[in-house]
């Protein structure tokens, strides 16, 4: 009896408990009124918002033709033109400004500031030079009109004539390029670096081993390239600007190189062979000029050289071997391509056939500091410049008898140091050895540069 009244006493509460929470029909119908009313207010929100954005859309597509109208009209009516160069043209300014402190045990040679060789006779001689003359300032533009990308670029450094602090600017770089995306190809016209044999080594020295197994220089040329997955082929015509009227060497250097990038030698890393031959007649004086006998001699000039870089891990190392017959101007050599004088003053001029390169190894110790040491050789034929040595001795010799060498050596050893995202600071050793024959120079240079690059 008890459970039957605890359980009807139970049912009652649970049918009271339901009665009064049930929801009488007019408490549906005015939840459902309400709901109604607030999606009809979403409605006429939302469509609110739409002609915002509408009103919004039309003003922007106004505001662009009247930008590009006014740009137009810029272009036409500005005789600098510069409203439209802005709007249609990718520039770039770039450069450095860079300061070298030497500390000198000899007296060296060639190229004002930069070293390439160790002078002849008495040249031991201390001294210290603060140069500056290593900054530049560049202009990169682009512009791209559909699959072609055409870019010129302009740059500019201040190893013009000395004339004491008053550092000369002179055009470094000048050229033109045009690329294709769909032909993977390009075709540069004006100065720019030499295509083959292109390789720099990691020194803080200006000079980069001028004279010491580094073929460098900066030549206007003509120089096609076409990429094929990871090769890259080139075709090149290159010319040093003429120095007189009265040169016969008519004909351009004619180069060709094929290149292996990145792939199976990882990201960085650089496998090229490269050449070129140059046909041309030379007169018994120096760069080609006067003839001063009639005995000209038409000569063919050329060379070989292999470029290769490879970087693992945090070492990177490069090396360029090469052998040439002639080479002058082009490479930088300007007293070294051709014996003018011989065992007669009256003989027919001859080229000189040299061998030389350098390999450096860089290793990036930690995220700011990078080492680097290398070694650069420049080994003339000795046979090929018989009776110039009588001619150096006698002061007679046409060329710069403080340029012309046996054999020239320079070891390096550096290390740079990123003080700042754009200041980084230097230390170099070099230790240059220049043979003439049976006169060996030598001499250290010591280096503290401080950079800024932009």
């Amino acid at each position: 009896m008890k459970l039957i009244a605890v359980s009807m006493a139970f049912l009652a509460v649970v049918t009271f408990c339901s009665s009064s929470l049930a929801a009488t029909e007019d408490d549906i119908l005015r939840r459902l009124d309400k709901m109604e009313q607030e999606i009809k207010a979403l409605k006429a929100e939302n469509e609110a918002l739409r002609e915002t954005v509408h009103k919004e859309q039309v003003k922007v597509d106004t505001d662009r033709k009247a930008i590009t109208e006014l740009k137009r009209s810029a272009g036409k009516d500005d005789a600098n033109g510069m409203s439209a160069v802005l709007g249609n043209y990718d520039m770039e300014l770039y450069g450095r400004v860079k300061v070298d402190i030497n500390y000198d045990t000899a007296e060296f040679s060639r190229y004002g500031d930069f070293i390439g060789v160790v002078d002849a006779g008495d040249s031991s001689n201390d001294s210290t030079n603060f140069n500056p003359r290593d900054s530049r300032i560049g202009l990169k533009v682009k512009r791209r009109d559909g699959v072609w990308l055409s870019e010129a670029r302009i740059e500019t450094d201040f190893y013009g004539d000395n004339n004491g602090n008053n550092l000369e600017p002179r055009m470094r770089l000048g050229y033109i390029k045009l690329s294709n995306d769909d032909w993977q190809s390009s075709l540069l016209v004006g100065q720019d670096w030499i295509p083959v044999a292109s390789l720099n080594p990691p020194t803080i020295e200006f000079g980069v081993l001028a004279n010491s197994g580094n073929l460098w220089w900066r030549v206007p040329q003509v120089t096609f390239r076409k990429q094929i997955c990871n090769f890259e082929l080139l075709l090149s015509a290159m010319r040093h600007r003429r120095l007189s009227y009265e040169e016969e060497n008519r004909m351009p250097w004619v180069l060709a190189k094929i290149s292996y990038k990145d792939g199976i030698l990882g990201k960085g890393g650089l496998l090229a062979i490269g050449g070129g031959w140059q046909t041309s007649t030379i007169g018994n004086s120096y760069a080609g000029g006067e003839n001063l006998n009639g005995n000209d001699n038409d000569v063919d000039r050329w060379l070989a050289a292999l470029e290769f870089k490879i970087i693992r891990g945090k070492f990177t190392f490069m090396a360029e071997p090469w052998i040439g017959n002639g080479l002058d101007r082009e490479f930088l050599r300007y007293d070294m391509g051709a014996n003018y004088d011989g065992d007669n003053p009256n003989s027919r001029p001859d080229l000189i056939l040299s061998r030389g390169g350098f390999a450096a190894l860089t290793y990036a110790a930690t995220s700011k500091l990078k080492l680097s040491v290398g070694y650069g050789l420049d080994d003339p034929d000795a046979d090929d410049m018989k009776g110039m040595e009588s001619q150096l001795l006698a002061g007679t010799l046409t060329q710069n008898p403080n340029g012309t060498f046996t054999k020239s050596e320079t070891i390096f050893a550096n290390g740079w140091y990123q003080v700042t995202s754009a200041v980084k600071m230097g230390v170099e050793v070099m230790y240059l050895e220049t043979e003439r024959w049976s006169d060996t120079n030598n001499g250290m240079r010591f280096t503290f540069s401080t950079c800024y690059d932009f």
